[in-house]
């Protein structure tokens, strides 16, 4: 019997700590227009080659939800940490009932790494944002963060 609890318990902490880090290290928050939202995001850093020859980073922050996020910045440097607009762009979508959606575009902002540690990505950002069949709607994206999971792959280009 105590060998039977000792190895359920033992599986059970196995499992918790595959999946612990995964779920922890995917945030996402941001207050839009002063309420606060938190979202399970995504990180993708691309390193690509041109002709062979590494020719930069291109950093993807993204989710997707009701609300959703897609930032996007591209570093030729290999060193950089912040990026303003128009180096870096969000676009913003919230869907709306009835199956259709408004669609926000970035017309100032930055995007800040703040660490690259093991695999995980940590920064801020704030935007602001117009739809673009709108432009008398915009939004402040302000306060924004991301703790996630880092994904890294290569593109080639001839």
């Amino acid at each position: 019997m105590y060998r039977l609890i000792c190895f359920t318990c033992f599986v059970c902490l196995m499992i918790s700590c595959e999946n612990g880090p995964e779920f922890k290290n995917s945030l996402l928050e941001a207050e839009i227009n002063g309420q606060i939202y938190s979202f399970t995001g995504t990180a993708k850093r691309y390193t690509d080659y041109i002709n062979g020859v590494k020719s930069g980073y291109e950093y993807n922050i993204f989710n997707v939800d009701k609300q959703s996020f897609f930032i996007e910045a591209y570093d030729s440097t290999f060193v950089k940490i912040c990026f303003t607009f128009p180096d870096t762009k969000l676009r913003y979508i919230v869907d709306l009932p009835g199956g259709s959606s408004k669609t926000y575009d970035s017309t100032e902002g930055q995007f800040r790494i703040l660490e690259d540690d093991e695999g995980i990505l940590r920064g801020d950002f704030s935007f602001k944002v117009k739809n673009i069949a709108d432009p008398l709607d915009s939004v402040m994206i302000t306060n924004g963060y991301f703790d996630i999971k880092l994904e890294k792959s290569d593109r080639s280009f001839p």
